[in-house]
């Protein structure tokens, strides 16, 4: 055999090689790299949420399509830290141990529980290798991202939502006082008579202020706010009614729902308007003497 001859059979031999090689490494990875779909449940269809962390239970359910906060007290939830919690539902693992020796994975005291209708996730240590924790439910342990714990609040004030209103609690109608305000057809009413022009435009940047409005603060202790100053009774577009009770405060104003056991704190500027929707008014025509 010739010396070409000599390289070109090695050269087919590398390649034949090669080919075997890429042929059969797809193969061995879809054998080794299995992942472990740690849930089946989708978050659209869970009804109850409770946690147990620092030796606190907080315990949320879904009404009518939104969350509630219902120990260690009344509130509405915020929706987004819900949607965050229920990202566990969605973790993969590459690894999965039975939970013979719960201590060697820091289970035997979990450091957060969390019960998702009736299943129940505790969390443990991190793996001192890859930095993940470790996960049981259903008695298999799971190594997931830490982020799903982080996600987890750490007292319930963390799972109240700021906003005085909700996203789908569109105001028809105010009682503020002696004032009433009234929206139909598309026309704002102040006491029975239509407000024109400019005034529609202040009154449709004062609903819209109601709706968007957040909390600086959420108060927890009425103690903070003993004088009352007024009331607010809205209706809402599908038919329900929200009463807010509303309190001085040394930083601002508070506002209570009847139903609820929370006080949203606003700077007192917010509080004005939200109580005097001509307020507005008067802040833009300064403005635009600015």
């Amino acid at each position: 055999m010739t010396y070409h001859s000599q390289i070109n059979l090695i050269m087919l031999v590398t390649i034949i090689g090669l080919g075997v090689f890429l042929y059969l490494t797809p193969q061995f990875q879809s054998e080794t790299d299995t992942t472990y779909q740690i849930s089946l449940r989708t978050p659209e269809t869970v009804r109850s949420i409770r946690i147990v962390r620092h030796n606190q239970e907080m315990t949320l359910k879904r009404t009518a399509g939104s969350w509630q906060l219902t120990e260690p007290y009344a509130a509405r939830a915020d929706a987004t830290v819900i949607g965050k919690i229920l990202n566990v539902l969605s973790a993969n693992s590459r690894q999965r141990f039975p939970i013979n020796d719960a201590e060697s994975f820091s289970l035997d005291s979990p450091a957060i529980e969390l019960y998702i209708d009736d299943v129940h996730f505790a969390f443990g240590g991190l793996a001192p290798v890859t930095n993940e924790q470790y996960l049981a439910i259903n008695g298999d342990v799971y190594l997931v991202s830490p982020r799903y714990a982080i996600w987890i609040p750490a007292s319930p004030r963390d799972l109240v939502s700021p906003k005085l209103l909700a996203d789908d609690e569109v105001p028809a109608g105010f009682k503020l006082g002696t004032l009433n305000i009234t929206h139909q057809d598309g026309t704002w009413y102040v006491d029975a008579e239509e407000n024109l022009n400019r005034q529609q435009q202040v009154l449709e940047e004062w609903q819209n202020l109601w709706r968007n409005c957040q909390a600086v603060e959420l108060l927890r202790d009425s103690s903070e706010y003993t004088d009352s100053i007024s009331t607010v009774k809205i209706n809402v577009e599908d038919g329900r009614n929200i009463s807010f009770g509303v309190f001085e405060h040394q930083d601002g104003i508070v506002f209570r729902r009847k139903e609820e056991q929370i006080g949203y704190l606003v700077s007192e500027q917010t509080g004005t308007q939200l109580l005097n929707p001509f307020s507005l008014r008067s802040a833009n025509s300064v403005n635009s003497q600015l």
